[in-house]
């Protein structure tokens, strides 16, 4: 009889047991989402009052000049070059001398360790380059930044850089091959330039040069080596283009002089989803409907975001997602919210649930421009908006409509519709929306786009400009991302969902190309960059900020070297190149860090004290 009753509750306590195990499983669910967006938060953002006192810090920072950097305001090339150079010194930490021949006498230079030349005339300077020569000859360091013009005095100072023989035309330089190991972003690779020119001389060198970066051609031609000239060194970049997109080559030039070159990297991956989440884009799917027979929503939903978030799962990608509320060219109060949010209920919640970040892109898709503002001619279609206030209310709403779907996030970045972005508008977003800290627009920008540096602005707001975009990458944009990541070891990419809509940024090739691409890049970045940290926007600008104010002094002695740090924080991060020693790698040997082998003789070191001693290999 007992046995009987004892059945009849068996059904109620499977039940129950089920019950139990679906509650833990959902608790268990909140808590490893919760939990995992805890535990991959890699970079927090500086306390405002911390930032202040760091910024009073960097203004204060002096220490020993160690380059002499001579350009020529009076000839266009060199004034070309100067736009790159001086950002590169100062983003490396490199504190240098700058002369300006045409105007200035040029420094003693047994009063530097390096000199840079950035002019390519010898002419009128033709006794101060045999004392160049000399002095690198007795130990000093030159890097030769620019092609120079055929001249005699071009010739003898190029004899000393291991050049045997020299054209007296220009060569056309279709593209870089990688030769070694100087270059993150694989050796023995071809980099092809877009719309190349007569840039470079055409050289044979002799057997004692290292090269390190050819054209990718049948001849050859070297467009980058080194070159020990008796006590010295000579470095020469025969490259003759001087485009932001190819700083990185600069970079890893001058870090080829000296015992060894250390300087503070971001190391860290970005990638956004601009417009996303946001309405359903208007218009013809056409090569959706071709491939896949879905109409827009159904393939956002069910293949597109599939494979965005398998590729997230894949290597561990933070996605940070930039939220469009409706697509009108509404630019005058008021702003109603939309009715249904279903669409960004989902998709939000799950670019949530995979560690991502929600910020903020507008109302619509409206720059924040004022009547007035000159769109160079491009976009034509936009508006301009009524009035301050109107852009205040516009974000306002934005900012209400944010909050209330998901109500535990920050919404602390900020990327400008088409990345354009007035001087208003800043100020609107400093003023009026103090929780935005960070702005995300262009690298490498043009027409009326805002264009940005990696750095803090006198307001505060940190700049994470994105270096490339799309699915289809170009030529430029594969060379700009290795170059980027080779001086601040940065990648950064934003695409769009309407991409796959619009034939001039792929769709015609289908879903499936443009996602193998875009894996292929991520996998690129993942093979190049190794240890580098998935970061969503604001932890980059945490990054940034780190990066920003830091001030290293390095010096070498007998047993190895020590990295002293002003304004450090937390943690910091370098690429070091040790040019004439190994660096000990074993356990204990590197005391106030980490230090991680990348390839050549390229370390990268992170700092977690303000101080670092780094032994020799013995």
């Amino acid at each position: 009889m007992e046995e009987k009753k004892t059945r009849r509750y068996i059904p109620v306590i499977i039940l129950l047991a089920v019950f139990g195990m679906l509650t833990a499983a959902l608790i268990g669910q909140n808590f490893w989402f919760g939990g995992r967006r805890e535990e991959v938060q890699a970079v927090t953002l500086l306390d405002e009052n911390v930032q202040v006192q760091m910024t009073d810090a960097k203004e204060n920072t002096s220490g020993k000049t160690e380059c002499l950097y001579l350009w020529d305001s009076s000839d266009a090339n060199s004034q070309i070059l100067h736009e790159q150079m001086p950002q590169i010194l100062q983003d490396m930490k490199i504190r240098y001398e700058e002369t300006d021949i045409s105007e200035e006498e040029i420094p003693k230079y047994e009063n530097f360790e390096k000199v840079i030349l950035g002019f390519g005339s010898y002419s009128q300077v033709q006794e101060e380059i045999l004392e160049l020569a000399d002095w690198v000859a007795s130990g000093g360091n030159l890097l030769l930044a620019m092609v120079p013009e055929y001249s005699a005095a071009s010739v003898w100072l190029f004899r000393q850089a291991g050049v045997r023989e020299t054209g007296d035309s220009y060569y056309e330089t279709p593209g870089l091959r990688l030769k070694d190991e100087l270059l993150l972003g694989g050796s023995k690779r071809d980099y092809p330039i877009e719309e190349p020119f007569e840039s470079s001389l055409s050289v044979t060198l002799e057997s004692d040069c290292r090269i390190s970066v050819t054209t990718n051609d049948e001849n050859e031609n070297p467009l980058l080596w080194q070159r020990e000239h008796k006590d010295g060194k000579i470095v020469v970049v025969n490259l003759g283009i001087y485009d932001k997109g190819y700083r990185g080559i600069y970079a890893a030039a001058y870090s080829l002089l000296g015992e060894v070159c250390a300087w503070p990297v971001i190391n860290g991956a970005a990638y956004y989803l601009d417009d996303f989440p946001a309405p359903v884009p208007s218009g013809e799917g056409k090569y959706i409907e071709e491939d896949y027979g879905l109409n827009i929503a159904d393939f956002y939903s069910q293949i597109w975001w599939n494979d965005i978030s398998a590729l997230a799962e894949k290597y561990g990608i933070r996605f940070t997602g930039m939220v469009i509320e409706e697509y009108s060219d509404q630019v005058e109060g008021p702003f109603n919210s939309i009715t249904d949010s279903q669409r960004f209920m989902y998709f939000g919640n799950s670019l949530l649930d995979l560690g991502g970040e929600i910020g903020y892109h507008g109302y619509n898709h409206m720059p924040l421009c004022l009547d007035g503002f000159d769109y160079g001619g491009e976009y034509d279609t936009y508006e301009t908006w009524e009035s301050y206030e109107d852009m205040k209310e516009s974000l306002e709403e934005l900012r209400s409509f944010c909050e209330s779907l998901y109500p535990n996030e920050k919404f602390q970045v900020y990327v400008p519709p088409s990345n354009i972005l007035s001087e208003e508008g800043r100020r609107l977003l400093v003023q009026e929306f103090p929780e935005i800290r960070a702005i995300a627009s262009l690298y490498l920008g043009s027409g009326p786009a805002y264009e940005q540096e990696y750095e803090v602005g006198e307001d505060g707001i940190v700049e994470t400009p994105r270096v490339i975009s799309g699915y289809i990458l170009d030529d430029y944009m594969r060379l700009s991302a290795m170059s980027e990541l080779n001086l601040h070891y940065v990648s950064s990419h934003f695409q769009h969902p309407d991409d796959v809509l619009d034939a001039d940024r792929g769709a015609s090739l289908g879903w499936e190309e443009m996602y193998r691409r875009l894996c292929e890049y991520v996998d690129w970045v993942e093979n190049s960059a190794s240890g580098i940290r998935y970061l969503t926007g604001t932890e980059m600008a945490g990054a940034v900020q780190r990066f920003y104010y830091v001030q290293p002094a390095l010096e070498t002695e007998e047993e190895g070297l020590t990295l002293s740090l002003s304004n450090f924080q937390d943690e910091a991060w370098f690429l070091v190149r040790f040019n004439e020693w190994e660096p000990d790698t074993s356990e204990g040997t590197v005391t106030g860090g980490t230090i991680e082998y990348l390839q050549g003789n390229l370390y990268l070191i992170k700092a977690e004290e303000p101080q670092v001693t780094i032994k020799k290999r013995v």
